[in-house]
Protein backbone atom coordinates (compact mmCIF):
# COMPACT_ATOMS: atom_id res chain seq x y z
CA UNK A 1 0.00 0.00 0.00
CA UNK A 2 2.96 2.48 0.47
CA UNK A 3 4.60 1.35 -2.17
CA UNK A 4 1.55 2.34 -4.45
CA UNK A 5 1.14 5.58 -2.56
CA UNK A 6 5.16 6.57 -2.98
CA UNK A 7 4.34 5.84 -6.91
CA UNK A 8 1.56 7.90 -6.90
CA UNK A 9 2.72 10.92 -4.98
CA UNK A 10 5.92 10.20 -7.46
CA UNK A 11 3.73 10.81 -10.11
CA UNK A 12 1.70 13.71 -8.94
CA UNK A 13 5.01 15.46 -7.91
CA UNK A 14 6.33 15.23 -11.69
CA UNK A 15 3.38 16.35 -12.80
CA UNK A 16 2.64 19.39 -10.76
CA UNK A 17 6.62 20.55 -10.59
CA UNK A 18 7.16 19.48 -14.45
CA UNK A 19 7.29 22.30 -17.43
CA UNK A 20 4.33 21.40 -18.82
CA UNK A 21 1.84 24.21 -17.74
CA UNK A 22 0.84 26.74 -20.13
CA UNK A 23 3.11 29.46 -19.78
CA UNK A 24 0.15 31.92 -19.08
CA UNK A 25 -0.49 30.14 -16.21
CA UNK A 26 -0.39 32.40 -13.12
CA UNK A 27 0.21 31.39 -9.29
CA UNK A 28 -2.45 32.34 -7.35
CA UNK A 29 -2.49 35.74 -4.82
CA UNK A 30 -0.40 34.84 -1.72
CA UNK A 31 1.68 31.90 -3.26
CA UNK A 32 4.87 32.22 -3.43
CA UNK A 33 6.05 31.09 -6.27
CA UNK A 34 8.86 28.80 -5.83
CA UNK A 35 9.10 25.60 -7.68
CA UNK A 36 10.70 22.05 -7.42
CA UNK A 37 11.39 19.02 -9.38
CA UNK A 38 11.65 16.31 -7.62
CA UNK A 39 14.38 13.25 -7.50
CA UNK A 40 14.31 9.77 -6.07
CA UNK A 41 17.65 9.18 -4.24
CA UNK A 42 19.11 5.81 -2.85
CA UNK A 43 21.21 5.73 0.43
CA UNK A 44 24.86 5.62 0.38
CA UNK A 45 25.39 6.11 4.53
CA UNK A 46 22.36 4.26 6.33
CA UNK A 47 20.09 7.18 7.95
CA UNK A 48 19.41 6.53 11.54
CA UNK A 49 15.42 6.96 12.04
CA UNK A 50 14.47 10.04 14.09
CA UNK A 51 11.44 10.91 16.48
CA UNK A 52 9.86 14.60 15.70
CA UNK A 53 6.53 16.09 17.01
CA UNK A 54 4.36 17.53 14.22
CA UNK A 55 2.02 19.73 13.68
CA UNK A 56 -0.17 21.10 10.47
CA UNK A 57 -3.15 22.36 9.89
CA UNK A 58 -4.64 18.38 9.75
CA UNK A 59 -3.44 17.84 13.61
CA UNK A 60 -0.68 16.98 15.87
CA UNK A 61 1.39 13.75 16.18
CA UNK A 62 4.61 12.24 17.43
CA UNK A 63 6.51 10.56 14.28
CA UNK A 64 9.30 8.67 13.52
CA UNK A 65 10.97 10.03 10.50
CA UNK A 66 12.52 6.43 8.31
CA UNK A 67 14.44 7.30 5.45
CA UNK A 68 15.24 10.17 2.93
CA UNK A 69 13.13 9.66 -0.40
CA UNK A 70 12.98 12.72 -2.77
CA UNK A 71 15.35 15.86 -3.01
CA UNK A 72 13.96 18.34 -4.68
CA UNK A 73 16.04 21.24 -6.50
CA UNK A 74 14.76 24.45 -7.21
CA UNK A 75 13.42 24.77 -10.99
CA UNK A 76 13.17 27.61 -13.38
CA UNK A 77 9.44 26.92 -15.17
CA UNK A 78 8.90 28.19 -18.38
CA UNK A 79 11.54 31.03 -17.67
CA UNK A 80 9.73 32.21 -14.44
CA UNK A 81 13.15 32.22 -12.89
CA UNK A 82 14.23 31.07 -9.83
CA UNK A 83 13.27 32.72 -6.22
CA UNK A 84 16.37 30.80 -4.36
CA UNK A 85 18.94 28.55 -6.14
CA UNK A 86 20.39 26.98 -3.28
CA UNK A 87 17.39 25.86 -0.58
CA UNK A 88 16.37 22.48 -1.91
CA UNK A 89 13.98 19.93 -0.01
CA UNK A 90 14.87 16.70 1.26
CA UNK A 91 11.68 14.56 1.59
CA UNK A 92 11.43 11.75 4.29
CA UNK A 93 9.27 8.68 4.76
CA UNK A 94 7.77 8.94 8.13
CA UNK A 95 5.16 7.19 10.04
CA UNK A 96 2.68 7.62 12.62
CA UNK A 97 0.57 10.38 11.33
CA UNK A 98 -2.98 9.65 11.39
CA UNK A 99 -4.92 9.74 7.84
CA UNK A 100 -7.01 13.20 8.45
CA UNK A 101 -9.45 12.25 5.40
CA UNK A 102 -10.14 15.58 5.16
CA UNK A 103 -11.63 17.51 1.68
CA UNK A 104 -9.90 20.14 0.29
CA UNK A 105 -9.97 22.49 -2.48
CA UNK A 106 -6.56 23.17 -3.92
CA UNK A 107 -6.01 26.62 -6.10
CA UNK A 108 -2.32 27.17 -7.81
CA UNK A 109 -1.42 27.85 -11.67
CA UNK A 110 -3.03 24.59 -13.15
CA UNK A 111 -6.04 25.38 -11.84
CA UNK A 112 -8.37 24.16 -9.27
CA UNK A 113 -8.39 20.82 -7.82
CA UNK A 114 -10.84 19.12 -5.05
CA UNK A 115 -9.22 16.81 -3.10
CA UNK A 116 -9.25 14.36 -0.19
CA UNK A 117 -6.47 14.20 2.16
CA UNK A 118 -5.73 10.77 3.19
CA UNK A 119 -2.67 8.29 4.05
CA UNK A 120 0.47 10.57 5.37
CA UNK A 121 3.85 9.41 4.61
CA UNK A 122 6.22 12.06 4.06
CA UNK A 123 8.10 14.80 5.51
CA UNK A 124 9.95 17.63 3.49
CA UNK A 125 12.80 19.78 5.58
CA UNK A 126 14.64 22.35 3.52
CA UNK A 127 18.15 21.40 2.92
CA UNK A 128 21.42 22.08 1.40
CA UNK A 129 22.97 20.26 -1.33
CA UNK A 130 26.56 19.91 -2.98
CA UNK A 131 27.88 17.54 -5.74
CA UNK A 132 30.06 14.80 -4.23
Amino acid sequence: MRTTSIAALAAAVAFAFSAGAPAHAKDPPGVNPAHYQCYRVKQIKRFKPVAVKLADQFGVAGVKVIQPLYLCAPTDKNGEGLKDKDTHLLCYQDTGVKTPNKKVRVINQFGEQDLVVTIPFMLCVPSLKKLL
